[in-house]
């Protein structure tokens, strides 16, 4: 039984019922909670924000699907953890020494997590055949880290 707080919580605060794209639509929405709460609370959040999403990933995966079917396109919390991956190429080299989060890197982030999370290169696409909440979660993590390596290599020429 996937209860309303589980609901609204893997669908990422609501943004997966978005009836044009779902998947962007959650991942928008945690470019916005990455970028305020990293104005808000520093780079803390961006790795607890991550830590959160798996968590809630695998709280919420079981009965999302129990209720909406296999891999359904409603639950973007999964979006949510592969976004937050996707920034820590940014934490692990400019976040590190100081540096801010500027709306270009985080577009630039969000730019290639949508890309390589609609493409599926390199074994994204099989981690979708995991079972239970790996599936839902690994292919997001993959695309995830995909992106964080597109960002460093744009921002290593840039």
């Amino acid at each position: 039984m996937l209860s309303s707080f589980q609901r609204f919580l893997a669908s990422g605060l609501g943004s997966g019922y978005s009836p044009i794209a779902p998947g962007t639509a959650g991942s928008i929405a945690a470019c916005v909670l990455l970028f305020f709460g990293y104005m808000l609370f520093g780079i803390p959040f961006l790795v607890g924000f991550v830590i959160f999403s798996v968590a809630a990933n695998f709280w919420t995966a079981p009965a999302a699907e129990a209720a909406w079917g296999k891999d359904p396109g409603a639950m973007v919390v999964d979006e949510w953890a592969g976004m937050g991956i996707s920034l820590w190429a940014w934490l692990w080299t400019i976040g590190i020494e100081g540096g801010e989060l500027s709306l270009v890197h985080l577009l630039v982030a969000f730019g290639f997590f949508r890309l390589f999370d609609i493409w599926k290169p390199l074994g994204v696409n099989s981690m979708q055949k995991l079972s239970g909440g790996f599936g839902i979660l690994f292919d997001d993590i993959l695309a995830g880290w995909y992106a964080g390596i597109g960002w460093f290599i744009v921002f290593q020429i840039w």
